[in-house]
């Protein structure tokens, strides 16, 4: 029985269809991507499965004893409260025992702390302190620190913390990863993939929603379609929707101009026996007014390349401290005209101040750094500048003129938001009326509309759905000038930069040539190659044979464990193997698991054995 079923589910916003007539089910054990552009509904949907909203019309089936949790995307306010109390409340009234005995004591309230102190004693609630603890382990959190002491990308896993500690039957994740580093990032993705339970998320991390999911939710104008797949091949088959689609609005296209010539012809159409073609071509009308926006093809708008020279930074052994903290330590390197850099590393260890040394907004410790005259920038920070919510969307990019002058010719400002996935009513809407990813787009579309030859982007991804990240990587990939990129994410690293500077913490600054794969794998021949010189001569002298006999068994293993794998795929990618007894399905599950675990370990020898 599956755990919730959608029968015809609408919610309308305004007398605007938000989700029109969705009919679907959700199973246990499954990993679900939701995916659709900003402002189509995503966080509706997952309000409504939380039980925050309710539908309009519809019907909305849960299974007894499902459990669910949520993970808003906005994340909280800070406040005094201690993480452990925090994450403790996650596990409901038996949580809530152990934050109101802390609190009665630390309060010196010794009465209401005895009462409270046998309630945890009937219910066992003790026992759940090891639990939270180790909930904050997982995530690297101090229980003693309280919320307001950390940053966006700490507080995200704060919240994690508390929906996944209860192991809810339904794990509602909206965009998990906002503002969290790629360490955190990938100990998210090992946790989820191991999560025994169903998960249906929202996140514009391609490469983190291809390693959780195996199925998708594609929500597109109020309409649902399951895929039951993974993410790439979710999008080999969207393609091939988008191309069938294209030739079917050229055939539609075709027959429109036909009838609107017709039309124009007036005395034909007003006879009675035509007024059924008079209301067709109405309808077709109204057809292309909701027609999907295919997207569009902006350019970055790039100064005079001679008018910059070839060096852009010259950053001779500069430091910076906060305090005791050191962010930056003696560090070197050249920045040229035309590179593309990717900025990487943990949150807080100073990449942010690091495009702040080099602007010259801070200054360092020590150490010299030169900057190119002719600089001309666009900057755009990942705290963004505060939205008038009651300003059009044009007026903001436009400073309201309804032309702007884009690579020295001048073009409507509608059509040029228009490449940026805005249709005419969203540009001459409020900004209030754009969801979170829009208003993200909105100011995206007003830096790149500036003239620059040196592109600063820190954090320029979070909320932005896949469409948009991936007319950004056209657009960066295009541009002439030098990009300056802070993210975590790394599929949109690769796409984009040609070299790498990462933030190892300490003040440590290393510079790697290429993207972030080619980083991973250069510091991996670097790891390689001070194992093999700190070998002692007793490993050196060991026998080759057994090792070679050993190699040989472990990459037979490796290929059974693979292909034991790809089988269990297979099984699971039968549409009726969610119809199955629960026992069948939690039986393949495990094994898929345990086969897992083993070929993982499996590749760690085989690491040991070459090195």
């Amino acid at each position: 029985m599956p755990l919730i079923t959608l029968d015809n589910i609408s919610v309308r916003f305004s007398q605007k269809s938000v989700l029109d007539e969705i009919s679907t089910t959700i199973h246990n054990n499954e990993k679900i991507a939701l995916i659709g552009r900003n402002g189509e509904g995503k966080t509706t949907l997952m309000r409504l499965l939380a039980g925050v909203i309710d539908a309009d019309d519809g019907l909305l089936h849960r299974k007894n004893n499902t459990t669910i949790s949520y993970l808003q995307q906005t994340p909280p306010k800070g406040s005094n409260e201690k993480l452990f109390d925090i994450v403790a409340k996650g596990l409901g009234v038996k949580g809530d025992l152990l934050v109101n005995y802390q609190n009665a004591l630390t309060n010196n309230m010794l009465d209401e702390a005895a009462k409270i102190q046998q309630k945890i004693d009937d219910n066992n609630a003790w026992d759940l302190i090891p639990i939270i603890n180790s909930a904050l382990e997982k995530f690297e959190l101090n229980p003693e620190h309280t919320l307001e002491q950390l940053s966006g990308g700490w507080r995200r896993r704060v919240m994690l913390a508390k929906a996944m500690i209860a192991k809810p039957s339904i794990l509602l994740l909206d965009e998990p990863t906002n503002h969290m580093d790629i360490t955190a990032i990938l100990g998210l993705e090992k946790q989820l993939q191991n999560y025994v339970g169903t998960i249906i998320l929202i996140s514009h991390d391609r490469e983190f929603v291809a390693n959780v999911c195996h199925k998708v939710f594609d929500l597109d104008r109020g309409k649902l379609s399951v895929f039951d797949c993974g993410y790439h091949e979710y999008i080999k088959r969207k393609d091939e929707q988008l191309n069938a689609l294209m030739l079917e609005q050229k055939r539609f296209d075709k027959k429109l101009a036909q009838e609107e010539v017709w039309i124009r012809q007036g005395i034909k159409a007003r006879r009675t026996r035509n007024e059924g073609r008079v209301r067709a071509l109405k309808k077709m009308r109204l057809e292309l007014s909701n027609r999907r926006a295919i997207r569009g093809k902006a350019k970055i708008q790039t100064l005079d390349k001679e008018m910059v020279s070839k060096i852009i930074f010259e950053i001779e052994k500069i430091s910076y401290s906060i305090g005791n903290l050191n962010l930056v330590n003696e560090f070197s390197s050249l920045i040229l005209k035309g590179d593309k850099i990717g900025i990487i590393g943990g949150n807080g260890v100073g990449k942010s101040t690091f495009i702040k040394l080099l602007l010259g907004e801070l200054k360092q410790t020590q150490g010299k750094i030169k900057r190119s005259k002719n600089c001309q920038i666009a900057y755009f920070d990942q705290t963004h500048e505060q939205l008038n919510l009651e300003q059009k969307a044009m007026d903001f990019v436009s400073g309201g003129r309804e032309r702007i002058d884009i690579g020295g010719k001048s073009k409507h400002i509608i059509g040029y938001l228009r490449n940026f996935l805005f249709t005419a009513e969203q540009c001459r809407s409020p900004i209030k009326m754009l969801s979170g990813g829009e208003k993200n787009r909105l100011l995206l579309a007003k830096i790149l509309s500036q003239e620059s030859n040196l592109l600063v982007l820190d954090e320029p991804t979070n909320d932005l759905d896949v469409e948009t990240l991936e007319l950004l990587e056209e657009m960066l990939s295009d541009y002439k000038g030098t990009l300056l990129l802070i993210s975590h994410d790394r599929k949109f690293i690769n796409n984009v930069v040609t070299s790498t500077i990462v933030f190892e913490g300490n003040g440590i600054i290393e510079y790697y040539v290429g993207n972030y794969d080619d980083y991973l794998l250069q510091k991996k021949e670097t790891i390689t190659q001070k194992i093999q010189k700190t070998s002692t001569p007793k490993q050196q002298t060991f026998s080759k044979t057994k090792p070679k006999v050993n190699s040989d068994k472990l990459l037979s293993k490796i290929d059974d464990y693979e292909n034991k794998i790809k089988a269990i795929h297979l099984v699971m990618a039968d549409e009726d193997f969610y119809k199955q007894e629960q026992n069948k399905i939690d039986k393949t599950l495990n094994d898929l698991k345990e086969t897992e675990e083993k070929l993982n370990q499996a590749y760690k020898n085989w690491e040991l054995l070459e090195c």
